[in-house]
Order: C-alpha cells, then structure tokens, then sequence
C-alpha cells in the first residue's frame, strides 16, 4: 500500500470520527430543545413563550449538547482501549505562548469590523450583562471544544501517518458548517461569518491542528468580544449587546478582511527576510 493511499485512508478515518461527534451534537440539540418545548406545552404556554425561552437559552442548549457529545466520543474512544491523555496533559503538552502575528491580526480584525462597520452603542441593552457574558463564554466554549476533539483525534489516530492537511481542514469546515446550520437557526444572516471564523481557526491551529495558542488568542480578542459585545452573535444577533454593526458584512467585506489579515500572518517573515536582505 502507498503512502498516499495510507493518508487517505487516515483522512476518512479522522472525518468519520468527526462526523459522529457532530452528528451526536445535532441530535442531542435537538432532544434538548424538544424537551424543553414539551415541558412548556405541558404547562399550557403560548408558541411566543415556547420560541421566547429556546431562544434565549439556546447558548446553554448548545453547550451542554457540545459538552455532553465530547463525553460521549471519549467514552467510545476508552471502550476501544485507545490511550487517551487527559485534559492536563493536553494542555500542559498544548499550551504556550501565542505567536505575535496571531495577536496582530486578532487586533486588525476586531479594528476592522468596528470601523468599517459603523458601530453604534445600545444604551438599553447594557443591562443584559448575563446574556453578554453567556455569549462571550458559549463562543469560546463553543468553538474550543471543536479543536480539543481534533487534538484527540490528532493524538489518537495520526500516530504513523498523517493525513493531507489542507483536505482534513476543509472537510472539518464543511462538516461543522453543516451541523452548525442544522443546529442554530441562521436568523442574523451571520452563517458566511461563522466559516470565517472556523476557517481562521483551523488555520492558526498549524501543521498538526494543535497550536492551542493562537486558537485561544484569536477566540478570546476577536470571536468572543466581537459576538457579546458588538452582535456578531450566531445565535443572539445583536439583540443583547451593547454595540451595534449597522453595516451589512457582506462576503466581499469578509473576504478581503480575511486576505489582509492571513496573508500578513503567512508572508510577514518573508517579507521582512527580503526587506533585509535589500537593505545591506
């Protein structure tokens, strides 16, 4: 067998398993969410009200789905007499300092939405200070969780062979894309967003997916505080936050965000490296 048929193979292997974790997810939404409705129905409540309490609790539904999911796929992988690291260990083996260039283009992006946007501020939404922590902690918790099932994954199955970065990252996105479209009403327009920032992620995570570093950099300065504080919010909008993007992020203005600020991180060394070498 070749050596690329061998890390194809690893590739289905790797989006198989992923697939599972997401399809639980899903499902476990959907239960969560059907018991919550039945329970309100038992009490004779308006669909308003049923609708009203699924929305604003849809962040708790979400990560308890998520949590309850990477549970399950580690009992499945310990059933299997996988050796498993533990949590610790995982971040004692992941976590470091960021790179400097994933702080940089956290800031730029952040800068950029906020100006370019045309941000105003909801004084009648600043009491809303649960929602807005609860969106901070969902996002991070949210998209966290998706790379510690990828570093598990990676540990686990990549031993020998590893599979083609670039493909297992775009499969990753299209799956995730799609159990997060089957999960989370797209009420904001905000879907073209989300992939953005997976997408980001999964490149900032490195060769191996497992740059823990800078996917917490980028979570905690650019996708947290932008959906609690400024109504990127997949799930809430802006219908809690304190500030407002009036302006319609349309792909074009995404896109050209996105090229800025990943072609800096990719090319600044090389850049510099040739400016260098110009100079002497």
């Amino acid at each position: 067998m070749s050596i690329v048929e061998t890390s194809y193979g690893q590739l289905s292997k790797n989006v198989k398993y992923y697939a599972v974790f997401q399809l639980i997810f899903v499902i476990l939404v959907i239960i969560l969410s059907s018991i919550g409705a039945f329970f309100h129905f038992l009490l004779d409540h308006e669909i308003s009200i049923v609708e009203s309490w699924l929305h604003n609790n849809h962040w708790e539904i979400l990560i308890v789905s998520k949590l309850a999911s990477l549970f399950l796929l580690n009992r499945w992988f310990t059933v299997r007499l996988y050796q498993l690291k533990s949590f610790r260990e995982l971040v004692q083996e992941l976590v470091s300092w960021p790179d400097p260039k994933a702080i940089v283009i956290s800031v730029f992006m952040v800068m950029s939405y906020i100006t370019m946007g045309r941000t105003n501020y909801v004084g009648q939404n600043i009491g809303y200070w649960y929602f807005q922590i609860a969106s901070f902690l969902g996002l991070f918790v949210f998209f966290g969780i998706e790379f510690i099932v990828i570093a598990y994954l990676e540990d686990i199955l990549n031993h020998k062979v590893h599979p083609p970065r670039f493909y297992l990252g775009l499969c990753y996105t299209i799956i995730f894309a799609a159990a997060f479209r089957m999960s989370v009403p797209d009420y904001y327009g905000l879907m073209p967003y989300v992939v953005l920032c997976y997408s980001s992620l999964i490149y900032l995570s490195g060769k191996s997916f497992k740059s823990w570093s800078n996917v917490v950099c980028f979570l905690l300065l650019f996708v947290a505080p932008m959906g609690s504080l400024f109504g990127l919010d997949p799930v809430w909008g802006d219908d809690f936050s304190p500030f407002r993007v009036d302006k319609k992020l349309n792909m074009a203005f995404l896109a050209v965000i996105w090229v800025i600020s990943f072609s800096y991180y990719k090319y600044r060394d090389q850049f510099i490296g040739s400016a260098r070498k110009l100079l002497r």
